[in-house]
């Protein structure tokens, strides 16, 4: 009893820090990554039906080292799937809903933060590195908020994605809500997606149009795995030039996609492409809802290479567990059909 309540204790250290702190959110997650490995052997993660996926994803980013010769950075990489692996060891299901509400609770905080920082004329960036890692990782809880009707967090969670005043982030924030309500999100990622391109081939400045074509375009024309872990802007910077003579943009693609297939080649785009199947078959809808608006940020936004977002998606994922489970009960049980379960508008069988 007192190894599972200090488990607790450290699950819900990871969850009320992981919107608040990211340096303390790094601190316990090494600590639970820890537990998991030296204590509870990991239980239950072998198990997951994106254990393989992840393993490789994983691997991909350590190897992909080999090409930039930035071993730290393809660790670095690899550490942003350690949710999956600390929060597979089982939760006991008296203590989730707890763990639940200060999870969604915390991210709230955070967003009223953002949203009185952006109030009184200042960036709605809350306690982030970032006004767009704020909006992006704000959507995993949101998805977990609305599935559990808890309107008005919900509400406070969309305020502090607007907070961060991002063009394409409330498109994003859309297609999550969509996925909640109708239980589909891959169609929702799908429809998100058609309509942030539509969105900036229809609204965007003429100047927005060329950046977006140059980096879009010189991300593309780098060698498949050739940037390596941590070597896209050294890889990428003679495409930009030869494009476009002088042009400089923050050293990342600003899409999540090419950026993976720059750095990491074909097989790390394939490992992850699996995980995130897999997450969308098998996960909880809330967690596919949270998914399938960071996958829609995407597009514009390198948000599954950002630490805060993406560990985001990955703790919530890994809380939430997979279909069928109770509240949000460890991916380790067995699917439940207990009446605690978060309401969900579609049969949770459904990808």
């Amino acid at each position: 009893m007192r190894a599972a309540r200090l488990h607790e204790l450290l699950v819900a250290a990871v969850l009320v820090t992981l919107p608040l702190s990211t340096g303390a959110h790094e601190v316990s997650m090494a600590i639970l990554v820890g537990w998991a490995l030296l204590v509870r052997r990991v239980a239950g993660f072998s198990a997951l039906p994106w254990s393989g996926a992840a393993v490789a994803t994983a691997a991909a980013c350590v190897l992909g080292a080999w090409a930039s010769g930035d071993v730290r950075e393809g660790f670095g990489q690899a550490w942003l799937l350690a949710p999956l692996v600390a929060l597979a060891v089982p939760v006991e299901e008296r203590a989730m809903r707890w763990l639940l509400r200060l999870g969604v609770g915390a991210a709230a905080v955070a967003a009223a933060v953002a949203v009185t920082q952006a109030a009184v004329g200042g960036e709605g960036r809350g306690l982030f590195s970032h006004h767009l890692s704020l909006a992006y990782a704000l959507l995993p809880p949101f998805a977990v908020a609305l599935s559990r009707r808890q309107f008005p967090l919900a509400a406070l969670l969309a305020a502090g994605v607007l907070a961060a005043r991002s063009d394409a982030a409330p498109i994003a924030l859309l297609a999550t809500a969509l996925a909640v309500w109708t239980g589909r999100p891959l169609v929702a990622t799908l429809v998100g997606s058609v309509a942030t391109l539509g969105a900036l081939a229809g609204f965007a400045g003429t100047d927005e149009l060329r950046q977006r074509a140059v980096l879009w375009t010189g991300g593309l024309l780098v060698d498949p795995g050739s940037a390596g872990a941590g070597g896209y802007a050294l890889a990428s910077a003679p495409e930009y030039e030869r494009l476009s003579p002088g042009f400089w943009f923050p050293n990342h693609a600003h899409d999540s996609f090419i950026q993976l297939g720059a750095t990491l080649g074909a097989g790390g785009v394939l490992a992850m492409a699996v995980l995130v199947l897999a997450a969308m078959k098998h996960g909880h809808p809330a967690a596919r809802a949270g998914l399938a608006g960071v996958l829609v940020g995407g597009l514009t936004q390198n948000t599954l290479g950002d630490l805060e977002v993406a560990r985001a998606v990955w703790v919530w994922l890994a809380i939430l567990g997979t279909v069928g489970h109770a509240g949000g009960q460890s991916a380790a049980c067995p699917p439940s059909s207990s009446s605690s379960a978060p309401p969900s508008p579609e049969p949770s069988t459904r990808p």
